[in-house]
Order: C-alpha cells, then sequence, then structure tokens
C-alpha cells in the first residue's frame, strides 16, 4: 500500500455528525469507540487532495468567482475514463448536493399529492423528501431471497400503472442493501417507467465505489430513448471522503426537464472550493481510490469471516457497492427502539437503524466498513460479546 489506510483520525472532539449523535444517544460511551452510522469514512484524506488544496488557497483571492470551465471538462473526462460515458456538456446541471437536487426535481417535476416511487429499504433522506414536498410515497418493495436483494418488476409496473405515480427514485449502488444493478436490471426498470410516463431520479454517488468482481452500470450509458426519460445525480464527495463539501452533478438529457429544474435551482450557494477540490481529487487522487476500494474489499472479507465463524446466526447481505453493510439481526426478535438500545447500549456499535430505511428495513442494521481495520475488528468483537450475553 502507497497509502495510509490504518491510522484512525481523531474525530472523537469534533463536531463530526456520527460522534455527535453517539454522544447524545450515550454520554458514558468510552472514548476509544468508533461509531459506525454516519456515512464517512475514517481514514485520513487522500494526502495529494490536501496538498492540492493548501497550494491552491496559497495562491487565491476568494472573491465572487464563476464555475471554471476546466471544473467541467474534469468532469467529463473522469466519467468518461472511469465510468464509459460520453456525455455533453450541455447535460450537466451543478447543484449542492444530490438530496437537494433531488427534492428541487421532485418539485419541478410533480405536484403535492403526486407518488413518487421508492425502492425499500432506502436511503432515510429519499423518504423524508418526498415528505417534505407534500408528494405521496409509493413504497417499492425490494425482494429478499437466498440472501440477496433484487427489484421486483411486478410491484413496480403495478405502482407505474397508478394515475398519480409520476416518478421513480433509484438508487444505485443501493443505499443500504449494497446492490450494484446490472444493465439487464436497468433496462428493465427504464422499459417500464418509459412505457407508463414514469421519469427516473438515479441516485449514482456511490459510482465510484464499486467492489472487485462487480461492475457498474449507469442509467445514464443506456439506450437514449431510456436516457431521456431519466435524471442522473452524482458526485465525488462519497469517493474521496469530502462529504461535508457542497458539490454535484445532475445528468438531464432532455431540455425541457434541463430547463424546468433550473427555473427551481436558482442560484447556486456553492463556494470556490467546492469546484476546486472535485478538480483535484478526480486529477490526482485516482490512485488512492484503486487502494480504497482494495481496503473496503478486505473490509468486507473480514466482516463475512468474522460472522461466519463466530456469528452465524447474523445474515451478511453481500456487499457489491459503497461501503455501508446491510446486517440482518431479525433473529434477535427484538422492536425496533428496543433493538437500537442493544446495539447502543450493549454492543457499543451505532449504527444507522434498519427501521429508518422504510418498508423492510426492521431488523437489520447498517454497518459503515470505511475504517481501519483495528476499528472494524474492536466493533465485531463487542458485537460478539453482546450477542453471546444474550444466551446465558
Amino acid at each position: 500500500m502507497n497509502y495510509d489506510f490504518t491510522t484512525l483520525p481523531d474525530r472523537s472532539g469534533t463536531t463530526a455528525e456520527k460522534f455527535v449523535n453517539m454522544r447524545r444517544i450515550d454520554p458514558s460511551v468510552p472514548p476509544d469507540i468508533v461509531p459506525f452510522s454516519v456515512a464517512d469514512m475514517d481514514f485520513l484524506p487522500p494526502p495529494q487532495l490536501i496538498k492540492g488544496l493548501q497550494d491552491f488557497i496559497g495562491r487565491t483571492i476568494f472573491g465572487y468567482t464563476l464555475t471554471p470551465d476546466s471544473y467541467y471538462e474534469t468532469v467529463l473526462d473522469w466519467m468518461h475514463r472511469r465510468h464509459g460515458l460520453n456525455i455533453p456538456r450541455e447535460w450537466l446541471v451543478d447543484a449542492d448536493n444530490v438530496i437537494a437536487a433531488l427534492r428541487q426535481m421532485i418539485e419541478a417535476y410533480t405536484a403535492p399529492g403526486d407518488g413518487i416511487i421508492v425502492m425499500t429499504p432506502a436511503y432515510p433522506a429519499f423518504l423524508s423528501s418526498v415528505e417534505a414536498t407534500r408528494r405521496s410515497l409509493l413504497a417499492c418493495p425490494l425482494k429478499l431471497e437466498n440472501n440477496r436483494y433484487s427489484i421486483d418488476y411486478n410491484v413496480l409496473e403495478e405502482l407505474c400503472r397508478r394515475e398519480d405515480a409520476k416518478l421513480l427514485v433509484l438508487c444505485n449502488p443501493h443505499n443500504p442493501v449494497g446492490r450494484v444493478w446490472n444493465r439487464e436490471e436497468l433496462e428493465q426498470v427504464a422499459r417500464i417507467c418509459l412505457a407508463h410516463q414514469v421519469f427516473v431520479i438515479s441516485d449514482e454517488i456511490h459510482w465510484d465505489l464499486i467492489l472487485p468482481g462487480h461492475t457498474f452500470t449507469s442509467m445514464a450509458s443506456l439506450a437514449p430513448d431510456y436516457v431521456r426519460n431519466c435524471a442522473v445525480s452524482t458526485a465525488c464527495t462519497k469517493t474521496f471522503n469530502m462529504a461535508a463539501m457542497k458539490g454535484a452533478v445532475v445528468i438531464l438529457a432532455d431540455e425541457q426537464r434541463r430547463a424546468d429544474f433550473l427555473a427551481r435551482n436558482g442560484v447556486s450557494g456553492r463556494d470556490l472550493l467546492s469546484y476546486t477540490m472535485p478538480e483535484i481529487a478526480y486529477q490526482t487522487c485516482e490512485d488512492w481510490l484503486d487502494e480504497l476500494l482494495v481496503v473496503l474489499d478486505g473490509n468486507r472479507k473480514l466482516m463475512e469471516q468474522f460472522m461466519t465463524e463466530r456469528l452465524p446466526e447474523v445474515g451478511v447481505i453481500p456487499l457489491e457497492g459503497t461501503y455501508l453493510q446491510w446486517l440482518d439481526f431479525r433473529f434477535l426478535g427484538m422492536e425496533p427502539l428496543e433493538q437500537a438500545d442493544f446495539m447502543a447500549k450493549r454492543a457499543r456499535c451505532f449504527f444507522t437503524e434498519g427501521y429508518k430505511f422504510g418498508p423492510g428495513g426492521a431488523g437489520f442494521e447498517r454497518w459503515d466498513l470505511a475504517c481501519p481495520q483495528s476499528v472494524l475488528l474492536a466493533g465485531l468483537e463487542r458485537m460478539e460479546q453482546a450477542v453471546k450475553s444474550l444466551k446465558r
């Protein structure tokens, strides 16, 4: 390894969200406990990113600045090099972040009371975005068979036939179940939605975080008719652990949809660094990303081996993309809040609780694997001790 993925950054005394939330739940938690909840990484940032920012800040005046052409050129180059996409410049639209873009598109393309289809369990911000915009949630539960999730196309088509169904929120790779939807699956979704005039918003913010043995396909790479019926939202903030920074792009092929979104988007609140950081990351940190994927795959294997050998009751859903491991703890037989209390107070493992992901989430836990192996192993051992204490 050329990069340091073993040092744990000290975030305990900061306002890092996951640490603040942990201490709100349990102020007595020992100082060496690292939570596994919020989806950011407990790794040191890429050194090239830090050096590039230092150099940039040293020569920059922070006055009003327009978006540099080099930003778009860098983003388009990354999309082509990493994902095989050839996107016209005019298809790219700026956004503060993918969730802000999602809400703006919901408001631009639907009316209050319209139905928004979401494949559940789903990232909680998808669910809250539907509620916040006063739309109706149409849950499309994923099928869990033989420990693997798949899309229920019959349910999806039934929902798309509804007169009030206007939009589908797709997540690829899927948060929280970790599936990387393949081309055949995406084409089936696209075909159903186009046939019933349901627009697709594909959140692909984790598209760079694909584990070895799996291949990512963007909705933006499908046939032209399907691409015109979708928007693809993404960013580099997950890829390079810059989650607190603003900055996202939306791929919108349809000119009218693009105009409607821009009318809602208004004046962007993005700052100068939100353009500079992606340029530095995409241009200089690709080697860091390649090593990160090896480390994440090692953590995935450690998790699977530990559970197989020492906690076989826990269902480990195969992880294909993201660094978010979805685990089945339904064998505990606990109510959601009881299970949350057990995980926090007994196991000292602080997660994003499964019930927060909507229908199909209760009894599950989402475990963030983006941490040094020593941190992951300590959490696994605490979990083992807590679960086995129930049998005494």
